[in-house]
């Protein structure tokens, strides 16, 4: 293993410097840019790409302080419903290691009645948009809600939560309404530090059987 760390960091060292940029393009649209230094280029190169979709959840989640052994990306906006979600998942072409996908709330902002049918056409939302990333992302792991508090749309949310458990079944799904306590909660609903912790902590402990690179950084 150390002799062909060694090859592999002589390889790089020895490329062409245009040859070098060709390579580190691709994955200038991640969080964090490549360095320049060889030896970490190559750690940076070997981390698996990681997707995320949804709204504000996914917007806010510190990605480089607390899942850095992925190379991030973000497809997510404050205040954006599960129609808007779906769009991004259609434009977006790339490949991936893994993909998650979150979002739901935004739907039910101020309906505090929500009915079954409401519910019903934002899992069916869901689920296409699952699927599309199934084509095009080797795992894919989806966040159900945890439990909010009023004012925001707490009918709806259980709701939805009891619907994706009977749905989702065909991705691996983290029931975060068993991690997620009231006092990892900012304003009802959106996590604090500790609340992304155990959010990160999960989705790391479901990815991590299928990238043993991610074993090597414990």
């Amino acid at each position: 293993m150390q002799k062909l760390k060694g090859q592999s960091k002589s390889l790089f060292v020895n490329l062409n410097p245009a040859l070098l940029l060709l390579l580190i393009f691709p994955f200038s649209s991640c969080d964090k840019d490549p360095t320049s230094d060889p030896e970490k280029l190559i750690s940076y190169l070997a981390k698996p790409s990681l997707a995320m979709y949804g709204d504000s959840i996914v917007a806010s989640w510190p990605l480089e302080e607390q899942l850095s052994d992925f190379n991030s990306v973000k497809f997510a906006f404050p205040g954006i419903d599960t129609n808007k979600i779906l769009t991004s998942v259609q434009n977006d072409t790339n490949h991936y290691n893994a993909c998650l996908y979150e979002g739901g709330i935004n739907d039910f902002l101020g309906n505090y009645s929500p009915t079954q049918s409401q519910v019903d056409a934002t899992i069916n939302r869901q689920i296409q948009s699952i699927q599309i990333l199934l084509t095009r992302c080797e795992h894919v792991v989806a966040l159900n809600l945890w439990n909010i508090q009023f004012p925001w749309p707490t009918l709806a949310v259980a709701m939805i939560t009891s619907e994706m458990k009977e749905q989702i079944t065909f991705v691996p799904r983290i029931d975060t309404e068993l991690l997620i306590q009231d006092d990892m909660l900012t304003d009802g609903n959106h996590p604090n530090k500790n609340g992304y912790y155990i959010l990160s902590k999960a989705v790391r402990e479901q990815l991590q059987p299928f990238f043993p690179i991610l074993y090597l950084n414990e």
